[in-house]
């Protein structure tokens, strides 16, 4: 009996050995399927996670959208930070700085060469550029570009980041460059000296933009998330306004989740304008998830919190809001009282005219003493 037992005990054992080794065969499948985990991985090997924050989430399979942008700081420390983009460039408070240097840019025309990916990656049109791009002049490093994407709003909501004196553009362009220092836009993107984002407004104009066309007609390929498709490359530089002189230069962020605080922002003050018709290309063509519409992807205006923030030229605004009110209101009056003093003399000038002529008149009148014969 002791021994019927024992091998009872044993068959036991035996069986709870033989389930434990399926549950963890089981675990074992479940996590390499696991949507979280597969996603995590495949961000790491493509090296998506080294854009402009526009990722399917963080490291960790954290997801983000427009429409909850006050979570982004729970999980995205960086996103409460205190220099965080996009931001409101209020034109009275910008300081003109003339030793500004321009921008100069290199290896912009891909004019002949390989094609270029475009992509929908649930968060914006993206377009992949080779790092033989880059900004040559207008910082202390030289940067490579990394890719080019866009916001945009809806036909009723305009849709840039950036906004000048609280009026929002209908888009806005950013061109995406990593410091040359750096072995990678993942490595640099941590760093403060990091990246440099040029961005430049999108308007509404009455003709379509050819160099726009480029990418656009060529958006309906895209339209599901996570599609992409290639492009002919063309000259990238007629994206940008015609004159890269004038701009707006300040320290933020990327402008999407994880929020990174490492972006030097040039803001160009010339615009670009493509047709309604292109713009409701952006609007209305893109999908994010199976029946969303990819709109109003962009971030709210944050706080400056004492940042400053540059510009390379004087315009008007810089010149006037500097006075003070008194200053104003004399140069008002002394404007009124020289051309009350010019009307004057204006007026006095013609009595002087019509006097003058009124005594030629009279001069040339002969007096003719009357004859008895006249009369």
């Amino acid at each position: 009996m002791p021994k019927c037992v024992s091998v009872g005990l044993l068959i036991r054992r035996g069986e709870k050995k033989h389930l434990s080794m399926l549950f963890k065969l089981f675990i074992t499948l479940l996590l390499i399927h696991s949507p979280v985990l597969g996603e995590s991985s495949s961000e790491e090997d493509n090296g998506s996670s080294e854009q402009e924050g526009h990722t399917k989430g963080s490291s960790n399979g954290n997801h983000w959208g427009y429409n909850d942008q006050r979570s982004w700081r729970s999980t995205f420390g960086d996103c409460g930070g205190t220099s965080q983009s996009p931001i409101d460039i209020e034109t009275r408070d910008v300081s003109y700085n003339p030793s500004l240097p321009a921008i100069k840019l290199q290896g912009y025309d891909l004019s002949g060469q390989p094609g270029l990916k475009l992509e929908n990656n649930g968060h914006t049109l993206q377009l992949q550029l080779p790092k033989t791009m880059r900004i040559v002049k207008g910082f202390d490093q030289v940067y490579l570009a990394a890719q080019l994407h866009f916001h945009w709003g809806t036909t009723e909501v305009p849709g840039s980041e950036h906004t000048i004196d609280n009026v929002h553009f209908p888009a806005e362009i950013h061109v995406v460059h990593y410091n040359s220092k750096y072995e990678n836009i993942k490595e640099a993107a941590t760093k403060p000296d990091g990246l440099a984002v040029l961005g430049a407004f999108i308007g509404i104009g009455l003709h379509e933009n050819e160099n726009y066309g480029k990418i656009l007609s060529e958006i309906k390929d895209v339209s599901a998330e996570e599609s992409s498709t290639t492009i002919p490359s063309f000259n990238v530089r007629h994206l940008l306004p015609n004159s890269l002189e004038r701009f707006f230069r300040y320290s933020g962020s990327l402008t999407t989740p994880p929020c990174y605080q490492s972006v030097t922002w040039t803001v160009f003050n010339d615009t670009i304008t493509v047709s309604r018709k292109q713009l409701a290309a952006l609007e209305l063509t893109l999908k994010a998830g199976h029946n969303h519409s990819l709109s109003e992807n962009f971030r709210a205006p944050q706080n400056l919190n004492g940042r400053q923030v540059l510009a390379s030229f004087q315009s008007s605004h810089n010149v006037y809001d500097k006075l003070s009110r008194g200053d104003i209101l004399a140069i008002a009056f002394g404007v009124l009282f020289a051309l009350t003093l010019l009307l004057f003399f204006l007026y006095a000038y013609r009595q002087r005219q019509n006097h003058s002529k009124m005594s030629d008149t009279r001069q040339n009148v002969i007096y003719k003493q009357a004859t008895k014969e006249d009369v």
